[in-house]
């Protein structure tokens, strides 16, 4: 709808998408497109994880829309909370956080473990890990641990490899079977909210 209100009343816009318009459009736009593009990759990566994982896509966290978190997977090899991003080019990291050019003083590994401190506590579960995935070109290595913060561990992946990751467990990360899986599981779809 944006793209469409950019381009002006009466133009035809068959494609919103289509990377010559989304190179034209203003910067805060274009950013907001290569997100959704983000997270519509990350879901359908996800989504063919098979039936030993269940997956929620855009979790509330707060009352605004963007306030949110892209994904929270639950499988065996863990509870982990995962963010799609693009942030146009390649980053880097510092003390914990993704760095580069575009991020300005966004701090996307800080914004990511305090919403998932947020669900977790509304729903009494412990994630075993946050994720972070960026586009494969973005990234100088498949998987990029960054530390753990108050116990959990974070690492930033690309997005091929990220269904790698989400079967055998982030370094670190608390695998989880058994009852604990169901009772998981029973708890989220109890308390998650979508935006």
């Amino acid at each position: 709808m944006l793209i469409r209100e950019w381009a002006g009343r009466g133009v035809e816009v068959p494609d919103p998408y289509d990377p010559a318009l989304v190179r034209s459009a203003p910067r805060d736009l274009r950013r907001m497109l290569a997100d959704a593009l983000a997270e519509e990759a990350t879901a359908r990566t996800v989504s063919d994880l098979g039936m030993g994982f269940t997956v929620w896509h855009d979790v509330a966290v707060g009352a605004d829309a963007d306030d949110k978190l892209d994904h929270v997977v639950l499988g065996p090899s863990g509870l982990y909370g995962v963010m799609s991003e693009d942030f146009g080019g390649v980053v880097g990291f510092r003390r914990g956080e993704i760095t580069g050019p575009s991020l300005g003083t966004r701090a996307p590994v800080t914004a990511a473990l305090r919403r998932m401190r947020t669900v977790a506590k509304a729903a009494r579960v412990r994630f075993g890990g946050a994720i972070i995935v960026l586009p494969d070109d973005d990234l100088a290595q498949a998987v990029t641990p960054l530390g753990t913060s108050r116990g959990v561990p974070v690492v930033v992946v690309r997005r091929s490899a990220l269904a790698m990751v989400l079967r055998q467990g982030v370094p670190q990360a608390r695998a989880i079977g058994g009852n604990e899986l169901f009772d998981v599981r029973t708890r989220l779809q109890q308390t998650v909210r979508f935006v």
